[in-house]
């Protein structure tokens, strides 16, 4: 018995072999720009996701602000403008230089965007990014009515992040196998546990919260720890998707491959560069006024497509290739003909 080769649509939707002669980023990048035509419908979801964020917007076009940014971004499953570069400060005037680290959680502080230059907040405040506007509460005024607030606030922008993520995801995992993508079938089949995804993370920020009500200076000391997750986990909304996995099971999955390194430690290292890179470009534009902030708009949509869609692949990758030592030899025999 002899098998047939490989349909070229079969090996297009396969994910790239682990070739060692490229880095793992630029292998994942490389098939995803291959496939651009077919993906490029889901960069409609990063270019609303940016253009719902009417705040940031207006301190951008402010003509009394400019600002220059540098964002170091993990893999998230929404990236969009406002993931790759900050607005000006809201409560600055002139100018202001930010660093920054993001780490792809849909609910973080962002403080991680320390100001280099510039006048800053005459107050602590805590700044919460969801997929739809950033919450901003100062700390001298959260009271039990505002974490009510918060939180209820959360789970509404929770419930939307999950859906839209659903869609987005499971979308793009369809069209680099080569299956018809049904959104609506992905919103049902994703969505509730993107959610439970983002309940996980929004408690770990309520864990946070005491201590930056009591004591704000020791919420830095946390930045190396968050850090460290944002890479340990930055998988496992991506696993609940590409691999179909619980949430528990996403979240030890993303841990193994994260402390295995190999490929998701290389694609983390790239995802990280290119993004300030692309940060940097886009803090530049967005300098220049309406038609600055239109061209960031329009670079920063296929980009954050294509960055999520990497990750999407590298996933793929991933997970194939841990579960091969554990597949059925029938499983493989199946995708040959049994003709002699």
């Amino acid at each position: 018995m002899v098998p047939e080769p490989e349909s070229s649509a079969e090996s297009a939707a396969s994910p790239p072999p682990r070739d060692r002669s490229s880095g793992a980023f630029s292998r994942h990048v490389s098939r995803v720009t291959d496939r651009l035509g077919d993906l490029l419908p889901y960069a409609v979801v990063p270019f609303v996701l940016s253009l719902l964020e009417v705040d940031k917007i207006e301190r951008t076009l402010d003509p009394h602000r400019t600002s220059f940014s540098v964002q170091f971004s993990l893999p998230s499953p929404l990236l969009e403008l406002w993931s790759l570069v900050d607005p000006p400060d809201p409560a600055s005037t002139g100018s202001s230089t930010t660093t920054g680290w993001d780490t792809g959680a849909p609910f973080e502080g962002s403080g991680g965007a320390a100001p280099v230059g510039g006048p800053t907040t005459t107050g602590p405040e805590i700044t919460i990014e969801t997929p739809v506007e950033s919450i901003v509460l100062p700390v001298d005024a959260v009271g039990s009515a505002e974490i009510a607030w918060l939180g209820i606030a959360l789970l509404a922008y929770g419930a939307i992040g999950a859906a839209v993520a659903a869609a987005y995801l499971g979308g793009i995992d369809r069209r680099l196998r080569d299956e018809p993508a049904v959104l609506l079938a992905c919103v049902v089949d994703y969505a509730p546990r993107l959610f439970a995804y983002y309940l996980v993370v929004f408690a770990a920020f309520l864990a946070l919260l005491p201590i930056a009500l009591i004591a704000p200076a020791l919420v830095i000391l946390a930045i190396p720890l968050v850090l460290v997750l944002g890479y340990l986990f930055y998988a496992a909304p991506f696993l609940l998707v590409v691999a179909d996995a619980g949430v528990l099971e996403a979240f030890r999955r993303s841990y193994a491959f994260a402390m295995a390194g190999g490929a998701y430690f290389r694609f983390a290292v790239g995802h990280v560069v290119a993004a300030a890179i692309v940060s940097l470009v886009l803090s530049i534009l967005l300098n220049g006024g309406v038609v600055g902030f239109a061209l960031a708009l329009l670079i920063a949509s296929p980009v954050g497509l294509v960055l999520t869609a990497a990750t999407v692949s590298l996933c793929q990758e991933l997970v194939d290739a841990d579960d091969k030592p554990h597949r059925a030899p029938s499983v493989d025999r199946d995708r040959f003909d049994s003709s002699t």
